[in-house]
């Protein structure tokens, strides 16, 4: 009998939950309210040679980035936190949803990190660069971005995902100027 309900169990966990990510802000990113004088993606690349095709279940993506991170020096270390929060009870509460890297231009481009099947996969080898490099241009391959993805657990709601950069100078110095960037939306349960 135990053994029944164990296997039970885990065909109810193994089951994953279909969702879609409906955006907010039909031009993805917000600013951070919770820093003064943030612009958002804005402070951080210029993005006006960007553009989003927004499908039913996808993000198409065409264009260039360029580093416009003012105070930043291609020397500096650069922290990365990113985490998604759910909006509950009149707030924005933290999920277990988290990922670090505390020197990101030792990993933004490796392909094991979550960023990379994402984004900088897309970015040509010849322009592998840091985001600390002030600038420097990113000639993005066009790609793809899903918003409707499988989740074995009930994630349904409101949610923004927040990323923090942080630049440190050659004496660990933390740089004045942090970049924060957001993405708010919802998450529907689909049929």
């Amino acid at each position: 009998m135990f053994t029944i309900f164990i296997i039970i169990s885990l065909a109810a966990v193994v089951k994953a939950i279909r969702y879609e990510f409906v955006f907010d802000n039909p031009e993805i990113f917000d600013k951070c309210p919770q820093i003064p004088g943030n612009n958002g993606i804005y402070d951080f690349m210029d993005i006006s040679e960007i553009r989003y095709e927004l499908e039913e279940d996808r993000i198409n993506v065409f264009g260039n980035l360029t580093v416009v991170w003012e105070g930043v020096e291609p020397s500096d270390r650069i922290q990365m936190r990113g985490e998604i929060l759910k909006y509950q009870r009149g707030a924005w509460q933290v999920t277990p949803m988290t990922i670090t890297a505390n020197d990101f231009c030792k990993v933004q481009f490796d392909p094991n990190k979550y960023w990379y099947q994402i984004w900088s996969k897309n970015i040509p080898l010849d322009e592998r660069e840091c985001v600390n490099v002030k600038g420097h241009t990113y000639h993005l391959e066009p790609f793809t971005v899903d918003t409707v993805f499988d989740y074995p657990t009930n994630i349904e709601g409101r949610h923004k995902a927040v990323y923090e950069f942080i630049a440190y100078d050659q004496t660990n110095q933390r740089r004045s100027k942090m970049m924060c960037v957001q993405v708010i939306g919802e998450l529907i349960k689909l049929k």
